[in-house]
C-alpha cells in the first residue's frame, strides 16, 4: 500500500523504483512476491479500476478522496477483481483495517462501504454472466 500511495503522489518518478524499494523492504520472498505481483497488478488495471471505485463512491471523486485511501481502495478492488487468492471478506477486512490505521478515523468506514459495493457489483456481474450461458 505505501508503495502505491508513493506512486500515486510522486507519480512516474517512485513508480521505476517501487521495485527495489519493495525488494528492501522485505524478508519473506513469498510475501515480497505476492506484493510485487500486487503493486503490478494495481498499476496494469488502474484504467478499469478507478472507475469501479468512483462508481461505488457515490457523490466522490478519486482525485478529491484522500490519498491513502485511493491506495488502499485500488490495492483491494486489485486484489478482489484480478488476484482471488486471498477470500473477499479478507480483503476487505484487511483494507479496512490499512485506512484505519494508516489515514483518516473515517476512513475505516469509506473504505469498507465503497468495498463492499464493489464486491456485491462484481458478485451478482458474475451471477449475470453464469446465468447467461
Amino acid at each position: 500500500m505505501l508503495a502505491l500511495y508513493q506512486a500515486d503522489v510522486l507519480s512516474e518518478e517512485f513508480t521505476a523504483g517501487a521495485r527495489s524499494w519493495l525488494a528492501a523492504t522485505g524478508r519473506d520472498e513469498e510475501l515480497l512476491a505476492f506484493a510485487k505481483k500486487l503493486f503490478d497488478s494495481t498499476l496494469l488495471h488502474m484504467g478499469d479500476i478507478d472507475p469501479l471505485i468512483e462508481q461505488a463512491a457515490q457523490n466522490w471523486q478519486l482525485k478529491r478522496m484522500a490519498a491513502v485511501d485511493r491506495a488502499v481502495l485500488r490495492l483491494a478492488v486489485c486484489e478482489l477483481h484480478y488476484l482471488s487468492e486471498t477470500p473477499p471478506k479478507v480483503v476487505i477486512n484487511e483494507a479496512v483495517e490499512m485506512a484505519k490505521r494508516y489515514s483518516t478515523a473515517a476512513s475505516g468506514s469509506f473504505v469498507n462501504g465503497i468495498l463492499d459495493k464493489i464486491h456485491k457489483d462484481h458478485q451478482k456481474s458474475r451471477k449475470d454472466e453464469t446465468q447467461k450461458r
